[in-house]
């Protein structure tokens, strides 16, 4: 009888750890989506590179969305080597992605303005002055 309990309460323990909680899938999703949030920002990172110039070619635009508000970064590029519209729909996406994250996951910002920075064309680059 005795072997009999000790079986049987080791089946139920063994029960109960293999029964997904939803707290490592909720893990496990939240992380997924960082890395989605990453990538994408990666990607927009990559299309907008080229910063070479030459006059008034550069330009600027927030990305991102703090939880409280306001961009998280500001991107430096250069009209004459993007495709603008594409690039606004890319950071658009990006910062979409974020709101949406910020929402779901309940996340906190430091609230911090940031105010775009002036950039220049400084030896044929887009700078960020």
């Amino acid at each position: 009888m005795k072997k009999l309990i000790i079986l049987t309460f080791a089946n139920l323990f063994l029960w109960a750890c293999s029964k997904d909680s939803g707290v490592s899938n909720e893990l496990s999703g939240e992380t997924a989506d960082n890395q989605k949030l990453e990538q994408l920002g990666v990607d927009v990172q990559d299309f907008a590179k080229n910063k070479a110039c030459s006059g008034d070619d550069c330009r600027v635009i927030p990305m991102g969305a703090k939880a409280c508000g306001g961009p998280t970064q500001y991107l430096v590029y250069s009209v004459s080597k993007v495709d603008e519209k594409l690039l606004v729909a890319k950071v658009q996406a990006y910062t979409d992605f974020q709101k949406e994250l910020n929402k779901k996951y309940n996340r906190m910002s430091d609230c911090m303005i940031l105010s775009p920075p002036v950039v220049n064309c400084v030896n044929g680059l887009c700078t960020a002055q």
